[in-house]
């Protein structure tokens, strides 16, 4: 049997998660760079490429983590409070207890997952929304960590730890964090398009209803969301004290927005059922260069937060008008078929 052959322009979209908004966010930050390139001086240097690729690397796991929900019609709001406390686990067991690296990770990476599957059970348990539960669990890990670290401040000391997020990947201008980035997205995307699990959730966010009438179960799908969304937090965690090294239970307060930005903008329904990996990485790089060049061209901090508000309405936007656009071409009549050809 001869196999079948993919055109190259299709396997790019397939890559891409199916989203030819992908290619308007390569677009969108050639135009940003050359911007700020031209608008301020430093912004192609090593150092700042650098800077901008550590940040980009977590927060496309962080768009990640939003899009294991996302994708089934839910939402994670707390994503943070999972950092916290996967942060606050971490350098206990690392400066306090003085365990190894190689039994702290797998301890965070552990707890995460827990993290993601016990708001998966509230959710289910009570039937509430994913926005009130997560919400709540917000608080509950967010508050907790903060409660039992007392707020102190955890100085990381681990050289193979430091090594990931501040060493150098071929170039001075590529830190390590970027491949751990890149190797979530491909597991990520083999995932949602490779796996029987992927397709179910894109299934229930699609249509829950149908999803349970074909037989899926929907209970084990929206746990294994959760533990996985959890997982991808606890990755977040593990980048983010690389290059931090002081970090404590205040660590993810500032990573909602960031999550959301990166996983809508990437090409990711808001109402499930739709999710682009490449989107995603590609949403991150553009995030944070906007963020890093606001700063080189000297825009006050406090004005930064309001393209930040631009970018993440300007998403949500996309993402309706892409909804609508789906929503039509799908209740549009079918063409009548030609009298005189099908006479003939």
């Amino acid at each position: 049997m001869t196999p079948i052959r993919m055109p190259w322009g299709d396997r790019l979209r397939d890559v891409l998660g199916g989203q030819a908004g992908s290619l308007g966010l390569l677009l969108l930050i050639v135009l940003a760079w050359t911007a700020f390139s031209l608008g301020g001086s430093g912004f192609l240097d090593s150092f700042n490429l650098y800077s901008i690729g550590q940040l980009a690397a977590r927060d496309a796991v962080l768009g990640m983590a939003q899009a294991m929900l996302l994708m089934t019609g839910r939402m994670n709001l707390a994503a943070g409070g999972v950092g916290a406390v996967c942060t606050s686990l971490l350098g206990y067991l690392l400066v306090t207890a003085g365990a190894p690296l190689w039994v702290a990770l797998p301890a965070v990476l552990v707890v995460s997952v827990l993290a993601g599957l016990l708001m998966g059970i509230a959710e289910l348990k009570t039937g509430l929304s994913s926005f009130v539960v997560t919400l709540a669990f917000l608080s509950i890990y967010s508050g907790g960590a903060l409660l039992v670290t007392g707020g102190r401040q955890f100085e990381i000391v681990s050289p193979e730890l430091t090594s990931l997020g501040n060493a150098t990947f071929f170039s001075d201008a590529i830190c390590p964090l970027v491949v751990v980035a890149v190797i979530c997205g491909a597991l990520c995307w083999l995932l949602c398009f490779r796996n029987s699990l992927g397709w179910r959730m894109l299934a229930i966010g699609a249509n829950e209803r149908a999803a349970r009438a074909s037989g899926v179960n929907v209970g084990r799908v929206v746990l294994a969301a959760y533990a996985l969304s959890g997982l991808l937090c606890g990755v977040a965690t593990v980048m983010n004290a690389s290059y931090e090294l002081n970090v404590n239970a205040g660590f993810g307060s500032d990573w909602l927005l960031p999550s959301f930005i990166t996983a809508v903008l990437g090409g990711v329904a808001l109402t499930g059922g739709e999710v682009s990996i490449g989107g995603i990485l590609l949403a991150a790089v553009f995030y944070d260069s906007l963020q890093s060049g606001l700063t080189i061209i000297d825009v006050p901090t406090y004005w930064i937060q309001l393209p930040q508000g631009l970018v993440l309405l300007g998403a949500v936007l996309l993402d309706e008008l892409r909804r609508r656009r789906l929503t039509l071409r799908r209740n549009r009549p079918a063409p009548e078929p030609d009298i005189a050809v099908a006479a003939s």
